[in-house]
């Protein structure tokens, strides 16, 4: 081994070691806030038990997995679905009933629309 490779060895091995150290640091500045306000309230309020630094850590990724938008959302009647309504032809006469298919669609949203 040359002296070369021996320099960007230990260059990764210190670039490696500031991002860990920098996620680690990142993790604990933002469950800090939680886990204290979590040991603070949530026993006297509710009679819950105090929990960890780790355990925080984990609520705390559970809630933000939970209300992030980086996924698509499959609701029966979310704005995607209406914008494919229009273009189902919705005035063609089901083979079943005496309504149309956009009308029984209608109904359907209607009635368990909250």
């Amino acid at each position: 081994m040359n002296k070369e490779t021996i320099n960007i060895f230990f260059t990764w091995v210190t670039a490696a070691f500031i991002v860990g150290l920098s996620v680690f640091l990142l993790g604990i500045i933002v469950t800090l806030p939680f886990w204290l306000l979590w040991n603070w309230l949530m026993p006297d309020i509710f009679g819950l038990p105090e929990i960890t630094l780790l355990q925080a850590f984990g609520l705390w990724l559970f809630v933000v997995l939970l209300k992030s938008n980086n996924y698509i959302k499959n609701y029966p009647f979310n704005d995607k679905l209406e914008l494919e309504e229009k273009k189902i032809d919705n005035t063609k006469e089901s083979p079943f009933s005496d309504t149309s298919f956009g009308q029984w669609y209608n109904d359907i949203k209607k009635k368990y629309e909250a």
